[in-house]
């Protein structure tokens, strides 16, 4: 059995999370029109894909890329309902779920 690479899962957490800010930094561009949101969310999501760069040292792109998107998905997801009221029906958390269960299998 091999070991968990904590730092990598660290970097992947605070990737997703960065892609997170810059989504929402642009969903909130989308509905007020002010250029400082959409200026926040193109530098939030450069941290991101800088974070995402450094992953790729560390592990396969098929993995770091499907954890990456399944993180964020659920977070995506979750505050999307929570900030914007956004729908979150069983079948968005029924493919959220399997997004997540794909993501893992790979990693295993």
């Amino acid at each position: 059995m091999r070991s968990v690479d904590w730092a990598m899962w660290r970097m992947l957490l605070a990737a997703a999370s960065l892609e997170l800010l810059g989504d929402l930094a642009l969903k909130a561009w989308a509905q007020t029109d002010r250029a400082a949101y959409f200026a926040a969310g193109l530098a939030v999501y450069c941290g991101a894909l800088t974070l995402f760069a450094r992953l790729l040292r560390r592990a396969e792109l098929a993995v770091i890329f499907a954890l990456w998107v399944g993180i964020a998905a659920v977070l995506v997801a979750l505050l999307g309902w929570l900030v914007f009221d956004e729908q979150l029906s069983l079948r968005r958390l029924t493919g959220l779920a399997l997004v997540v269960g794909g993501a893992l299998l790979l990693e295993i």
